[in-house]
């Protein structure tokens, strides 16, 4: 995932650096770690944290300057970064303890997640009424939602959504039922972490997940963390949020391009490309 951001030395200082304050070997995970390893979210969120944050020093290395943020679950932490709301170090460590407190809430194997495609947001949540065992999780665009919950609960919610007249349910490669009430002890193991962190006002807009508008204040951070990973990524309202201030170019930091493929359906007509390596970053033709 990050060979070739790690040949940058001021990268490298600042994966060491956040590897000592998180307790782990983040360079290991960057540059070792088989796609076994990484599946599991104890070792992926600090990863995709980090290649963020990497890139996001590489753009402004360019000149390239964010005037607002927003970031996808884990995502949510490097654009608080990048903001200035806090340390890559502090922001790691916090990741670390996420990854892990979610992976003790739901034991892999026992719950997941599902895209589904071609249902409305409201015919969703029509579908999965009254259940307490799968829940819409991620709120992607309006022709893709993510639902998640215990394996017993997703076959039962595809069933309802096919009836309902999705077009497809397709199982995600992902090892818990994120962002959903299965994630309650995680939320309040993370929480302790969070405020252990003092937290300052972001110096440009961040998106929330949690309602799709900006961060209002440090103090409000870690409750509006915790409640990120117990309830659904509200992804489409944060970028309705940035196309309304007048944002119109959107550069991906990650090492995919999930994000960027979504960009068609929620802001047709504005710029968007993905900056995954160092290479990528340089051949942005994008002024400063």
């Amino acid at each position: 995932m990050g060979i070739e951001l790690l040949e940058d030395p001021q990268v490298a200082v600042l994966c060491a650096e956040c590897s000592h304050a998180a307790g782990i070997d983040l360079r290991r995970l960057l540059t070792f770690a088989d796609e076994d390893e990484l599946r599991l979210t104890q070792n992926a969120q600090p990863a995709l944290c980090f290649t963020g944050i990497a890139l996001t020093l590489l753009l402004r290395r360019r000149g390239i300057e964010p005037v607002a943020a927003a970031g996808h679950s884990v995502g949510e932490y490097a654009a608080l970064a990048a903001a200035g709301s806090v340390s890559a170090p502090q922001v790691i460590r916090a990741v670390v303890e996420r990854g892990k407190a979610m992976a003790d809430a739901a034991p892999a194997g026992t719950t997941s997640m599902a895209a589904v495609l071609g249902l409305d947001a409201q015919a969703i949540e029509v579908a999965l009424a009254g259940m307490n065992d799968a829940w819409p999780a991620n709120y992607n665009t309006p022709t893709q939602i993510v639902i998640a919950g215990t394996m017993t609960g997703l076959e039962v919610a595809t069933q309802r959504l096919q009836l309902a007249g999705a077009k497809r349910v397709v199982p995600l490669n992902v090892s818990a039922a994120f962002h959903t009430p299965l994630m309650a002890p995680a939320a309040e193991r993370l929480r302790a972490a969070l405020d252990r962190i003092e937290w300052r006002a972001p110096r440009i807009p961040v998106m929330a997940n949690l309602t799709g508008r900006p961060h209002q204040g440090g103090d409000r951070i870690p409750h509006v963390m915790e409640m990120q990973l117990r309830s659904p990524v509200r992804w489409a309202a944060c970028v309705a949020s940035l196309v309304e201030m007048g944002c119109d170019t959107f550069i991906e930091v990650g090492p995919k391009r999930a994000l960027t493929g979504m960009m068609r359906e929620l802001a047709p007509g504005r710029l968007a490309v993905a900056a995954g390596t160092p290479a990528a970053v340089q051949e942005l033709a994008i002024s400063a």
